[in-house]
């Protein structure tokens, strides 16, 4: 199911994201992100915060509210433990900037309060801040209007957000279409290799992303795919796997909701015949590092590909070599448009990658920071010449 009638984001990303009284997140300074984003901090500092404060937008975008908290166990679970207001509430504001203008900036806050025990959307706001123009206001608590449509949305546990990203206005409003391409194509992946092998039905629902985040849906991905995408995804696999020469997919022969699964072809000796053959070899008898980039390679060889693809702890179940390959197929995706942001335990990943896309995420006192790691007074003190991964080991608490 390919979105071939949205406009392309490459333009835009995600300039700035300020969390308030989210999760491990009290009230940090502004994080400022680029096109590629490296995410590096110890165990409980929040990286994962960052992650799933957008996470927790666009799953609000797909469905609503509640569904979005009851991952974390509802949304009472989602307030920093330090709120101690009447009625506890997060905030989330989220700045896109053009990456040709850099003056033409779109802001979005929201506030979501807890009210006997179940989220309630009180603050929406949408601005293009050069023109001063409001898409989105709130006209009371709770109640967001949506200039465009002279529409007012009550519905506590629905953004004005998902409306305006899903609706399409005439005449056409450039910054209206870019919103729904954005998060009609972000991904946020925590890839689990067990779901990967398990398969999934041979089409998407419109409201799912591209990929789900355990990667399940990797078939149906693989069945958007052209022919062209399907042979860049194979091309790129022989890099790090040269004997791969296809991909493969079931067919769902027994009506749409059979579950179809996919196969990698590998070309290898046959015992006991001369030559090399080629055979299929299913995705639950792959590895699991196979399978992790196959789902990743997948993604990035699609057209139109993520808007902005989110994924945690990226060096998981990879080698260094194929970790090496997968940061330099990210930053390629970066070039081409892709916001990418990643996070890592491991400094040999920081090795890898420019330093001023890394983030250093770190609790001081009971706060979280992020920070860029080369904006560290320590960092500055090493030699130059000593690698990002060496430099941030040895730094003090």
């Amino acid at each position: 199911m390919k979105d071939d009638h949205i406009v392309p984001t490459q333009n835009w990303r995600i300039s700035e994201l300020i969390l308030e009284r989210f999760k491990a997140a009290f009230q940090p300074e502004p994080i400022q992100l680029r096109q590629f984003n490296v995410i590096i901090g110890r165990n409980g500092s929040g990286k994962s915060t960052l992650l799933e404060a957008l996470q927790w937008l666009d799953t609000t975008i797909r469905t609503d509210a509640r569904e979005a908290s009851e991952r974390y166990r509802g949304i009472h679970d989602l307030m920093n433990l330090r709120s101690r207001t009447r009625v506890p509430y997060f905030e989330l504001s989220i700045k896109w900037q053009s990456n040709e203008l850099s003056e033409r900036t779109i802001r979005y806050r929201t506030r979501v309060t807890e009210e006997e025990d179940l989220p309630r959307i009180t603050i929406e706001e949408l601005e293009d801040l050069p023109s001063r123009r409001h898409y989105i206001s709130t006209t009371e608590p709770g109640a967001r209007l949506i200039s465009d449509a002279g529409v007012t949305i009550l519905d506590a546990d629905r953004l004005a957000l998902a409306t305006l990203a899903k609706t399409r206005f005439e005449p056409r409003d450039p910054i209206l279409d870019f919103l729904g391409s954005f998060w009609a194509r972000a991904v946020f992946l925590r890839l689990s290799p067990n779901r990967l092998a398990t398969g999934s039905l041979a089409t998407r629902r419109s409201i799912e992303p591209l990929l789900d985040e355990e990667g399940q849906n990797l078939p149906a991905l693989l069945n958007e795919l052209s022919d062209d995408e399907r042979q860049a995804l194979v091309e790129s696999v022989r890099e790090i796997l040269s004997g791969i020469r296809g991909v493969l997919v079931s067919k769902a022969e027994l009506g749409r909701d059979t579950r179809v699964h996919y196969s990698l072809l590998e070309r290898m000796p046959y015992r006991g015949r001369a030559g090399m053959y080629q055979f299929p070899i299913p995705a639950w008898m792959l590895s699991e590092g196979t399978r992790r980039l196959t789902a990743i390679l997948a993604l990035l060889v699609r057209r139109p590909g993520p808007s902005i693809l989110c994924i945690e702890e990226i060096e998981n179940g990879l080698d260094p070599w194929t970790v090496r390959a997968i940061l330099r197929h990210l930053q390629d995706a970066a070039d081409n448009g892709t916001q990418v942001l990643v996070t890592t335990h491991s400094p040999w990943v920081l090795d890898e990658v420019p330093i001023e896309s890394i983030l250093l995420v770190r609790r001081l006192k009971g706060d979280t920071r992020y920070d860029p790691l080369q904006s560290i007074p320590e960092m500055k003190s090493f030699d130059p010449r000593i690698p990002p991964g060496t430099r941030y080991v040895q730094l003090s608490e």
